[in-house]
């Protein structure tokens, strides 16, 4: 400093002062105090030590002061945030997640999608930024911890187990409630969906010859819980066998059971009445059933051939059928039961395989 010690900082106080008069700001407030004690002790280390700070700090601050003219305002913290990056994924990809997660689709079935679509993989992490408008972390609220779920499990045979469960619609059809009757093969999750005006043992029965014509491999096991429309068993007016019983044993089929209270043995089935809950019932036309059914052949057309599956590892139930077909031809023995079913399975793969393909074409 080529001015005395005395005039220096009688200067810059007399041009700091009157800026410090209208500042709130505490960060600014100790900086320009440690410089002007800086100055008037005339020792730059003494005054650090007695504020608590380091040496650099005073001269960071210095050289930014006077590169300003000293004028506070560049003594506040800038952002140390990049102007641009490098690795930011482009807007076009953003915009297709964001339609993506209006459809209601998480991050992790967006980036199969996205995968599908021949673009070039993106973590979960980041398209979970790009939803959440890149907020950061400590901002969210926290989620609600669900209970501990029961080990799930899989059947490595398709039609070796199906869960059947019925669903009342949301909204009324043709001015009346309906109900939904729907079909789950635990092996691959394909499915069968029909509507009916009234849920009893003849919509049951209709129901069941329909879903037999319809799935692409043999019937096994038919599960459902224990209501009316399934079963006598809590029927204390009637203890006689229930026409489904009738028509399984007519078929070979076996009729199982669930506990009552136990929703989580019929998961598969329930989990998908809320599948069909984001994405069907709000499209859905809702002026009579006919239509209404035309309109569910289609969403369960593309959700066996074309919607990729989260418990499936993002396969669609005709990518992981069409694996069960090619493994099942390697099969080493296990037991009796399931054996059988493996060969009857195998036997029938030939009449199964083809249609499955021209069902595809014609999506």
């Amino acid at each position: 400093m080529s001015k005395t010690q005395d005039q220096n900082y009688h200067e810059v106080r007399k041009k700091l002062m009157p800026q410090m008069k209208r500042c709130r700001n505490r960060s600014i407030r100790i900086k320009v105090e440690l410089i002007l004690l800086a100055l008037k002790l005339g020792n730059v280390s003494l005054a650090c030590k007695r504020l608590g700070l380091g040496r650099t700090c005073f001269y960071k601050w210095w050289k930014r002061l006077v590169k300003a003219k000293f004028k506070i305002q560049a003594l506040d913290e800038q952002s140390r945030r990049p102007k641009r990056s490098p690795n930011k994924i482009n807007r076009y990809l953003e915009r297709r997640i964001k339609q993506y997660r209006r459809i209601g689709y998480g991050p992790d079935m967006i980036r199969e999608l996205l995968i599908r679509e021949g673009k070039k993989p993106i973590s979960a992490s980041t398209i979970n930024h790009v939803i959440n408008k890149r907020v950061p972390g400590h901002l969210k609220p926290k989620p609600n911890k669900l209970r501990k779920h029961r080990k799930r499990y899989e059947l490595p045979v398709p039609g070796q187990r199906l869960q059947i469960d019925v669903k009342y619609s949301p909204m009324t059809v043709g001015g009346q409630t309906i109900y939904i009757y729907v079909a789950v093969d635990e092996c691959t999750r394909w499915r069968f969906n029909r509507a009916y005006k009234a849920v009893n043992h003849y919509s049951t029965i209709d129901f069941l010859e329909r879903l037999e014509k319809e799935m692409p491999f043999p019937l096994h096991v038919l599960q459902t819980d224990n209501g009316q429309e399934f079963s006598n068993k809590l029927n204390c007016m009637n203890r006689d066998w229930h026409e489904m019983d009738v028509w399984c044993d007519e078929r070979g089929y076996e009729h199982q059971l669930i506990p009552p209270g136990v929703k989580e043995l019929n998961g598969k089935v329930e989990r998908s009445h809320r599948i069909d809950a984001e994405y069907f019932y709000g499209n859905a036309p809702t002026d009579n059933i006919d239509r209404f059914n035309e309109a569910m052949v289609y969403w369960i057309r593309y959700y066996n051939l074309h919607r990729p599956h989260g418990g499936l590892q993002y396969q669609t139930p005709l990518e992981k059928l069409r694996e069960r077909i090619k493994n099942l031809r390697k099969w080493c023995y296990v037991n009796k039961k399931v054996e059988a079913i493996r060969m009857k399975f195998t036997k029938s793969v030939k009449m199964i395989e083809e249609p499955v393909g021209k069902r595809e074409s014609a999506a």
